[in-house]
Formats: C-alpha cells, structure tokens, sequence
C-alpha cells in the first residue's frame, strides 16, 4: 500500500491545508478536551504508526454558540489532512470525469467544507475509500492493517455525513441560505460515489451483486428523499448549476425508447388477470422513472446525480419485489444495468452494472432472455463483454 506519510509532496500538501485551515479557524482551541494531545499527535507523526489511526480520524468540529448563525468550523488532525491532500490530488476527479468543473471541486467545494462538517466528511469518507480501493491489492502485513483501518475511516467518515446532512434537511426550509443547499447537493453527489463504492470492498460485498445492488438502494433512501427533496427545492448558482443541469453530447439512436415501450408492453400482457393493482402500480412507476434515467444515455453524456438517482424514484417495495426474484422486477432492473455500464470507467463503479445483469440474466433463464436482450445489447456492443 502507498506509504502517504513518507511520501513528501502529499505532507506538503497536507501542511499547505493545515495553515489554510488554521487562518480560516481563528476560534480554535488547542486545550479542547476533544482535541488530541501532543502525544497523541506525535503518535500519528511516527512512521511506525499508521497516519490513518482512529483515534485521530474525526475531525474535531468547534459548534460555537448554538444560537449564533455562525458557520461551525472544522479542525483538521494529520490523518484528516492527508485524506483531504489526497482529495485534492486525485480523488476530486471522480465527480469530474470529463475534467470539466475539476477547479470546482478541488478548490471551492473544499473551501465549503472547512465550516461545513457534513460536507467535510463526506469528501474524507470517498478520499479514504479511494485509497482502500486503489492500494488494495498490497499484501504487506502492516500495509494489510492500514488498510482495514482506511476502511473504517470510510465508513465512519460516511455515516457522519449522512446524519449531518439529514440534520441539515429536518431544518426548515426557509431557514436554509441558498449556499447552504448549493453544497448539500453537491454532497449528496459525493455520497451516490460512496454508496456504489464502498460495495466494491470485500468486506461490504454479500457476494451477490444483485443483492449489492438492492444493499446500494436501500442506502440511498437512508435519508428520506435526499436527493429528490434537493433537485426539487434547489435552483443552483451558475457556479454549481452543473449538478443537475447536464450537458449533452452528440446524440445517439434512441433506442431507449423502443426499450421502455417494450417493457410498457411486457408488463401489461404479464398484469392480465392479476388482482394485485398495488404491484402493478409500483412496476408502472419503477418505469415511467427508467424512462427519464435512460435518455441520458440517448443524449450521450455521463449519467451524473440525476442520471443515476432512478434509486430513490421507484417504491421502496420494488427493491423487495427484485430481491424475491420476481420477473418483471428483475427486467426493469436489468435495463438499469446498461446506465450503470455507461459508468464502468469509474474507481467506484467498475464492471458492478455487468455482473449485476449476468446475475439477473441466470436468474430470469432462456425463456425469458428476450426480454432483457435490449440490456444485453447495450452492453456486449463495444466487444469487450460477452454473456454466454
């Protein structure tokens, strides 16, 4: 695993922040009881320590007077600085894939998240999954034991970010500034990364990559509608008016069209005679909202947050109809697969879209592989994936 401690460029980076943190933290206190001692500072220091310990790995949030209006200031420890010197090196580019908007990202989302705490763990949570990921493979025993430890720092980093930004949307409404909202919409662009990345760990994956995927749902609707309250109430500043506005690339053949209209097709011949008029409800749902997911694909451009937040659309039931195998639910999620598919370039992502279809594929047997073949398609067409 990359040893960040000894690695000089990234310490200066690291330091470079710290300062930066410290003239923004002029409140901060160093006899705070839940600040690190000088020992415990030293500790992390030692190249004989992991830089990534828990102890030292939540920063230390000065809430200031309950009652004041001013903004909650962070103070970083080392280990929060090096996953933050990490997001700025590199991970900042997975919210920018085409390398638009990167300045965004790396400059002034992290200016936001030094009085923003939420904000802040969020971006420390995908740093440090970011480096479980690509240093996973080292198998030196100490490396092997700041590995577990980074994963840990990611998902305690994550649930700190989920429960500050449902604290942030249980607040009225009218009591939230537009900035504020501009930037938990961005977080919550973070945390689609952190949702389908962290499955990709050992640790966190069932072993069943249709399951993953229902795992990944049910994560997403953690906080009640996050996402769709956001792009509801939330109308962007220019500066960050790329978080729901996408910009298209040159058009493709729409064959999402024909896809959705067979699926309309399939499941109203499959409905007849049903008396379950909830069940067929849920299923209309489920993909009148794959329809709007899937012309993003049409349109030629990265499915980003609204793209790929068909999740938090469809009933919370569907995900119980697909983990019961049920068949019309497996083929809805199956055309969901070829949006996922269309993020396999990505750290977090990978080939989980593919394996997800192979597995629905199995599940759904010859008879019904037609129905799934306009998914099947838009995956095996670059020659690169086969299904047998």
């Amino acid at each position: 695993m990359l040893d960040l401690v000894r690695n000089k460029k990234v310490l200066i980076n690291a330091h470079q922040l710290y300062y930066t943190s410290e003239r923004l933290n002029p409140r901060h206190n160093p006899t705070s009881p839940s600040s690190l001692t000088s020992i415990q500072t030293d500790q992390l220091l030692q190249p004989k320590s992991s830089i990534f310990s828990l102890p030292a790995s939540l920063p230390v949030i000065d809430h200031g007077d309950h009652h004041s209006h001013e903004p909650e200031i962070c103070t970083l420890k080392p280990s929060d600085l090096t996953l933050l010197s990490r997001w700025c090196a590199s991970t900042y580019r997975s919210l920018t894939p085409d390398g638009k908007n990167g300045q965004i990202w790396r400059s002034t989302i992290v200016r936001e998240a030094m009085s923003n705490p939420p904000l802040l763990n969020s971006i420390l949570a995908v740093a440090a999954l970011d480096i479980a990921y690509t240093c996973g493979g080292d198998s030196a025993q100490r490396d092997q034991h700041d590995h577990q430890q980074i994963q840990c720092l990611a998902v305690l980093h994550w649930d700190q970010a989920r429960a500050g930004l449902e604290r942030q949307l249980n607040r009225d409404r009218s009591e939230r500034c537009r900035k504020e909202s501009n930037f938990m919409m961005a977080m919550c662009n973070i945390l689609i990364i952190l949702a389908f990345g962290h499955i990709r760990m050992p640790p966190f994956s069932s072993g069943s990559a249709l399951v993953d995927l229902c795992h990944i749902f049910r994560q997403l609707r953690g906080s009640p509608e996050v996402l769709l309250r956001l792009i509801d109430e939330v109308k962007p500043s220019e500066e960050l008016a790329f978080l729901v506005r996408q910009e298209t690339g040159p058009t493709m053949p729409n064959t999402s069209t024909l896809a959705i209209h067979a699926l309309r097709k399939l499941h109203n011949d499959d409905s007849k005679g049903w008396n379950y008029a909830q069940t067929r409800e849920i299923y209309n749902k489920a993909i009148d909202s794959l329809a709007s997911c899937l012309r993003y694909i049409a349109w030629g451009s990265h499915p980003g947050l609204v793209g790929i937040s068909w999740p938090l659309e469809v009933p919370a039931v569907f995900v119980d109809l697909v983990l019961d195998h049920q068949p019309m639910a497996l083929t809805i999620m199956a055309h969901y697969c070829v949006v996922l598919y269309h993020l396999r370039s990505h750290w977090w992502m990978g080939a989980f879209g593919i394996k997800v279809l192979e597995e629905i594929r199995q599940l759904l047997g010859s008879d019904r592989l037609e129905n799934i073949q306009w998914a099947i398609d838009g995956i095996s067409t670059d020659g690169t994936t086969h299904f047998d």
